[in-house]
């Protein structure tokens, strides 16, 4: 498709409209690094953060149909195989395959490490595990030629994994950002700490999961530096790098063996990006229904692929897929909450899903409230699951929960709601925050339970219970700040329940959490300050308000 020229793609459709090209297909830049543009003109979020010119694609639609050149119905057409290999017959060629430095040793070399194939692009992904590399007999110069040809299309070269030690001190900044700052709470509910631990290790061979560590590493500081430039310059990077990942994915993605491209690495990579997702939509609208082509590709998260590794794969506990799994869980109750549907993961995962109450160790009771809490998502927004019996069955296994968790979930410190906002609730850190996760989502399970409840409690009730435990919820948050997936909980109640409360200095308290978890962790809280703004009819008056340090009850225990 033959690009237009730029000044003409910046037509309107009327005084005061955005270009036609730019507010259907996004800018050029954007479509380039294949990355979701806003298409706010006359400068996208992208190219703003990124100091760049914003210019629209210069596509020229074709809006006709019409065929322009027919054939007769007696054409014959030739049949052609869906695979071409395409041989170079040159004599510069065929002299060069058949030197005397050529050899059996040099095609072994060139097809012993068998890859994931692809019938699209030549991208490729990370190499199986093979157990030796295959014997092949000695071929004359022309059958090494052709057998070589072949060969480069069925078995792409690896990409070289990067030099290590790193030595790039930027990069190495990343590196160490990622372990030190974001793999502590992804591995909250890991006893193996499998992203602090093995997945660096292993992003030593696999280009595919370092891209990734860097690109959300990169997203996490562009979204918290207190400087502006530096800002930009990681959101620079973080899109850089998110690129060369998504690249080095798409093979996977788009080859007709879809499933055997994914490997645990390719899972993991996917979790990572699923989280710089979410640190995207502080910079980005991700609800824009215009743009189709693109929300198709994203699907639900960052990569529909996860959703579809997920529903056919089984995990063993202690590894790598399973760690994976458990992290893109709770993603997606962040998701599912937010946006008011079911949790798109498969729940059903024998040997990894553990719904009984027995004795257990602190992961396990953390991740048992983990899968409670979707269950209990899925009942409220899913009317397949919407039956008074199951109602029952989830509110009873709440209460006992409750009554049967371990003592290394009672807090250290508990002070009742008297002069502050909200009770503080502190944690000690030796539990290494499966307790805060445990805690809270058995908490978060409770709000929509109660929120359907068909009880003869009268409303009034329901809505003070709600209410209570919203509060302990925002105090726990508040009180454990040294693990932040505490207070992100605490955000995902106030977006569901924000609007059960009236008082002003409750909802001034609320604002502080949501505005300080997006400033201090990138986490998107935006449109929800916005929305609990107008829920409270404080729109018109306070729009914006100035940003408190801390909000109340913050504190940090050891």
């Amino acid at each position: 498709m033959p690009p237009s020229d730029p000044s003409t793609a910046t037509t309107t459709s009327g005084p005061g409209s955005p270009p036609r090209s730019l507010a259907k297909f996004g800018c050029a830049r954007c479509r380039k690094h294949h990355l979701k543009c806003d298409r706010v003109t006359p400068t996208c979020g992208r190219c703003l953060n990124a100091g760049k010119t914003c210019n629209p694609p210069g596509l020229r639609i074709r809006e006709t149909n019409e065929k322009k050149f027919k054939f007769t119905q007696k054409q014959r057409w030739v049949r052609t195989p869906r695979r071409l290999v395409f041989i170079d017959e040159s004599r510069t060629a065929a002299n060069d395959a058949s030197s005397p430095d050529s050899g059996p040793d040099e095609f072994e070399t060139v097809c012993g490490s068998p890859t994931i194939t692809s019938d699209v692009s030549p991208t490729p992904t990370p190499p199986l595990p093979a157990t030796g590399p295959p014997r092949f007999r000695a071929a004359s110069p022309p059958e090494r030629l052709r057998l070589m040809m072949i060969s480069s299309v069925i078995n792409p070269p690896v990409p070289s994994c990067p030099s290590w030690p790193l030595t790039d001190r930027e990069e190495a900044r990343l590196f160490r950002h990622f372990v030190e700052k974001l793999a502590v709470w992804l591995d909250l509910c890991d006893p193996n700490h499998t992203f602090e631990t093995v997945v660096p290790q292993q992003a030593r061979d696999y280009p595919v999961l370092l891209n990734a560590m860097f690109a959300l590493s990169a997203r996490h500081l562009g979204q918290t530096h207190s400087d502006d430039n530096m800002r930009r310059r990681y959101n620079q990077l973080a899109d850089m790098y998110n690129e060369a990942c998504i690249n080095i994915m798409k093979d996977a993605l788009i080859s007709a063996s879809y499933q055997s491209g994914w490997t645990e690495q390719l899972f993991a990579a996917t979790i990572i990006l699923q989280v710089m997702e979410e640190m995207n939509a502080a910079l980005y609208d991700d609800n824009d229904e215009g743009d189709i082509d693109q929300d198709k590709a994203a699907g639900s998260g960052h990569i529909p692929g996860m959703h579809k590794f997920v529903r056919e794969q089984s995990f063993e506990p202690g590894t790598l897929g399973a760690a994976s799994f458990w992290i893109g869980l709770r993603q997606e109750i962040y998701s599912a909450v937010e946006k008011r549907r079911p949790v798109g993961l498969n729940l059903v995962h024998p040997g990894l899903f553990d719904r009984s109450l027995g004795d257990a160790d602190d992961y396990t009771w953390a991740n048992r409230a983990v899968v409670h809490c979707a269950d209990v998502l899925n009942f409220s927004f899913d009317p397949g699951h919407h039956q008074p019996y199951r109602w029952d069955e989830l509110n009873r296994w709440n209460q006992r929960w409750l009554e049967r968790k371990p003592r290394s979930y009672d807090p250290i410190f508990r002070e009742h709601q008297d002069s502050a906002v909200f009770p503080e609730i502190w944690y000690h850190r030796s539990c290494q925050g499966r307790s805060v996760i445990g805690v809270t989502h058995h908490l978060l399970a409770r709000l929509f339970l109660l929120s359907h409840q068909n009880s003869p409690a009268s409303r009034d009730e329901i809505q003070e219970s709600i209410r209570k435990t919203v509060r302990e919820i925002c105090g726990t948050g508040c009180g454990n700040q040294w693990t932040p997936p505490g207070i992100f909980t605490a955000c995902m109640a106030i977006s569901a329940f924000g609007s059960y409360f009236d008082g002003v200095e409750e909802q001034d308290a609320m604002l502080a959490i949501l505005e300080q978890t997006q400033r201090n962790h990138a986490r998107p809280t935006e449109k929800v300050i916005l929305h609990m703004l107008h829920v409270w009819g404080r729109y018109d008056t306070l729009v914006r308000r100035p940003h408190e340090k801390t909000p109340p009850n913050a504190a940090q225990t050891d």
